[in-house]
């Protein structure tokens, strides 16, 4: 059985029934939108992106006022960092090919 559900009580109950539980596309926005405001703080500012070279996504925590990267998670050089050894180890496929 498949249900639209319209709060988090009613999302609880459900689960713990296992029923299957189905949301659209615009309560995901929605949903995501509220989680976002929530962790945002007066002073700070979430900004979303995807990591061209690994496509992973990246969250940087950045002050309000001044635009700051406070923090980010993960942090790009790491993401920079395996995609270069995503290369390297293409390289070496290749070269053995």
């Amino acid at each position: 059985m498949t249900n639209t559900i319209q709060n988090a009580q009613e999302l609880k109950k459900a689960e713990l029934q296992g029923e299957h539980i189905s949301i659209s596309e615009e309560q995901l926005i929605m949903a995501i939108d509220r989680a976002v405001q929530a962790v945002q703080g007066p002073a700070t500012v979430l900004d979303f992106s995807i990591h061209k070279s690994t496509n992973q996504i990246m969250v940087k925590v950045l002050e309000r006022d001044t635009g700051k990267v406070v923090r980010e998670i993960p942090p790009e050089k790491m993401l920079d960092f395996v995609a270069k050894l995503w290369e390297m180890a293409g390289i070496l496929v290749d070269k053995r090919a």
